[in-house]
């Protein structure tokens, strides 16, 4: 019988009882989708996974996404990210720390993630959180005069463009002409409204958003700044420290994430490594798709 608990944090909730390599019906599924678009993120813990159930797990969430960066892909798995510090790649901080800064997955396609999960396979005893920012409160949090003002606009997203926030890395993650082809801009609203529950938060305020459809570059820039500011305020963000089964996922439409930055492992006790999937399109359980 699963279990989902709130997290003692401004958002976010913990699911118990759940053996997502055993398998997960619809109703199982249904009580995941309702918590996750509940809560925003959700931690299921003490999972036991190989590559197989872990993708099959990710395909009833949506259709996974094989990331741009392709040489983070997993070899014979490329929906699958391996993310850490632990291998020799990951001596380059571009590598290492590239998703070190606030973003949204996948916001630089037409058809952006609607939702990413990670899964931890090594924690180290400090560090290496991954921090998340509730864009459904931070909109909520606007009062209405502003509310209706931003309701028409369109951000454009670029993968490796956007003003890096002060201990942002201003490194692109980019390292081929062939990837930086792959994602041009594109515009999504500023305000989302979310496919399944109607809510409106805003959206991908993060790396890569830089402009505004209309506006001037300085007013934009301006606009684009406070908002942030606003969005990451410590009462819109819940931190997690992850445990070795730990299976996190969260609704990228309605959130914000940062990795910690971390160093190069020198022993178990300071390494890290996870398995990543982003998914587009709703969950199987859902009939529409976005």
């Amino acid at each position: 019988m699963s279990t989902i608990v709130p997290l003692d944090a401004a958002f976010g909730a913990e699911v118990l009882g759940v053996d997502v390599g055993g398998g997960v019906d619809e109703t199982l599924m249904r009580t995941l989708t309702g918590a996750l678009y509940e809560y925003r993120v959700i931690v299921i813990r003490d999972q036991k996974l190989d590559k197989e159930s872990y993708l099959r797990f990710g395909r009833q969430w949506g259709t996974p996404i094989p990331h741009v960066l392709d040489h983070m892909r997993m070899p014979g798995y490329p929906e699958l990210m391996t993310i850490g510090n632990t291998k020799k790649r990951d001596e380059d901080p571009k590598i290492r720390n590239g998703a070190a800064l606030w973003h949204t997955d996948q916001s630089y396609e037409k058809v952006p993630a609607s939702a990413t999960m990670l899964y931890s396979i090594i924690a180290p005893e400090n560090g290496g959180e991954t921090q998340f920012c509730d864009m459904a409160a931070a909109w909520d949090h606007l009062d209405e005069t502003l509310q209706q003002r931003l309701s028409g606009f369109e951000v454009a997203h670029k993968y490796g463009r956007g003003k890096p926030r002060k201990g942002e890395s201003p490194v692109n993650p980019i390292i081929s002409e062939d990837q930086d082809r792959r994602v041009p801009p594109v515009y999504h609203p500023l305000v989302l409204r979310h496919p399944t529950t109607g809510r409106q938060a805003l959206y991908a305020l993060g790396h890569g958003a830089h402009a505004i459809k209309g506006m001037a570059d300085n007013a934009a820039e301006v606009v684009l700044d406070e908002l942030r500011d606003h969005a990451l305020q410590e009462r819109h963000i819940y931190r997690h420290r992850y445990a070795v089964g730990d299976l996190v996922v969260w609704d990228t439409l309605m959130t914000m994430h940062a990795a910690t930055p971390i160093d190069v492992a020198t022993s178990k006790a300071d390494s890290r490594l996870l398995w990543r999937i982003s998914v587009r399109g709703r969950p199987t359980v859902c009939a529409a798709t976005i």
